[in-house]
């Protein structure tokens, strides 16, 4: 059975490599808890006194085992409370040898220690008050950023953006369940004490600011999924060929015979620091298609309502189309094959001249296609929801926000309201973590390494 953090006494003293695995030209090494003082001062010899130097300093000096020196390192020094963790926290830089980096750790649990689990030293920040749950998650994400973006949106929440907006939520439901408490503890001067139109003018507030949040779930999936981008056209048009060169690579068959592309392929490319999943789907077409062509254009419709921008391709200057669903997309018509045109067309307003064998027109393309995403992704908002577990949650809350809101127009118990408003507010806490059960706390540490 797996050990889980929180089955363990999270009083001791932990230990692991904090670098990846394998020779490097350093590796560092932590150790987080009470005996890390006593543990460096046995293994370590400083040039200087240790003991003289001061939180956030980096001391040079040896590993001995017994006499025997292992390796000439540097120390770095935390103190509790100004430490990652909150504890006492040494980290040394040793050289990236794999027999130094274990002969080091085999050292740090002989002397006390034992070894981290995943992501123990980020629960221990977690329970020390060091970072929220909702930041341990943006944490991650800043782990997994592949383009500005998403290291932006990462970092914004890392350094407490988000959780400041919902700490303020926090407090403002604090204080409408304080009014209606009060009214409950002085029943006989209800009417005189509660005061409804500020009470629901602060209610709208709190609902406005939790619908933000809810509807910058889509926005922020877009950052960390990628733009959805769908090539669509009839057979035969040069689909897959600019899916190929936009990969730069042969992901999909190319054939001069019409209905190749049966299924859909999907992959990924970044242009100036947006993340985009291109499909390449099959033709659509308005002759009586096969089975597996049917199918095939039943997987383009399907990806044409799940993506953000079209593109959509054909080999003729005069571009129609049929389908309701293209008409609510953001669409890029693109005139392939130019390249065989048997003379020189003045480029069409709505439309984009190219050809994707040989690259010509796809710079007008790629700026073309970077303009329309910017208008996606443009928002001076600094709080976006990008997991799951914090939507739900938000999702509740609004829900019985709207219940108070109906209920206090009609009439209702205070002790009741009380009830509604402690319900919102527990989901507002549980998003920070103050309130979180040991599977959610288990599934999120997971994800993280050993020494993180």
């Amino acid at each position: 059975m797996q050990i889980k953090m929180y089955d363990i006494n999270n009083n001791d003293t932990i230990a692991a490599i904090a670098t990846p695995h394998g020779v490097g030209a350093i590796a560092v090494i932590r150790i987080s808890g009470d005996l890390s003082f006593n543990i460096i001062h046995r293994i370590f010899k400083p040039i200087n006194n240790l003991k003289k130097i001061k939180s956030g300093r980096i001391s040079l000096g040896f590993i001995f085992i017994n006499k025997y020196i292992l390796d000439k390192v540097l120390v770095n020094v935390f103190k509790r409370p100004k430490s990652y963790t909150g504890e006492d926290v040494i980290e040394i830089s040793c050289h990236g040898s794999i027999y130094i980096q274990n002969k080091i750790l085999e050292l740090i649990m002989e002397n006390g220690a034992r070894l981290a689990t995943r992501g123990e030293f980020t629960f221990r920040a977690f329970k020390n008050g060091k970072i929220d749950l909702y930041q341990v998650e943006s944490l991650l994400d800043l782990f997994k950023s592949e383009t500005y973006l998403e290291h932006k949106l990462a970092f914004n929440n890392l350094i407490g953006e988000g959780s400041i907006l919902i700490k303020k939520l926090k407090n403002k439901m604090l204080y409408l369940n304080s009014i209606i408490d009060f009214c409950i503890d002085f029943s006989d001067e209800n009417s005189s004490n509660f005061n409804k139109k500020e009470f629901i003018k602060t209610l709208n507030w709190i609902i406005y600011k939790v619908q933000e949040l809810i509807k910058s779930f889509k926005i922020g999936c877009l950052f960390k999924k990628g733009i959805a981008l769908a090539i669509i056209g009839k057979p035969n048009v040069g689909k897959s060929t600019l899916f190929n060169y936009l990969l730069k690579s042969e992901r999909s068959i190319v054939s001069n015979k019409s209905g190749t592309t049966i299924n859909y392929i999907e992959d990924y490319i970044y242009l100036n620091g947006i993340k985009y999943r291109i499909i390449d789907s099959a033709g659509i077409t308005n002759k009586k298609p096969s089975n597996l062509e049917r199918k095939g254009m039943k997987k383009t419709f399907e990806n044409i309502k799940k993506a953000e921008i079209i593109l959509f391709v054909s080999n003729k200057v005069n571009i129609s189309l049929d389908k309701d669903d293209l008409l609510k997309k953001k669409i890029i018509f693109i005139i392939n094959k130019c390249d065989l045109l048997k003379r020189k067309i003045k480029e069409p307003n709505d439309s984009i001249l190219i050809s994707a064998k040989y690259g010509i027109g796809i710079k007008t393309l790629l700026k073309k296609l970077v303009k329309i995403s910017k208008r996606f992704l443009e928002s001076d908002k600094k709080n976006l929801i990008t997991k799951v577990r914090p939507y739900e949650e938000l999702k509740r809350a609004l829900f019985n926000l709207k219940e108070i809101k109906t209920k206090i127009k009609i009439g209702i118990e205070p002790e009741l309201l009380s009830l509604l408003l402690r319900d919102t507010n527990s989901s507002l806490y549980k998003i920070l973590g103050s309130i979180s059960t040991s599977d959610i706390l288990y599934n999120i540490f997971d994800n993280f390494c050993i020494g993180k």
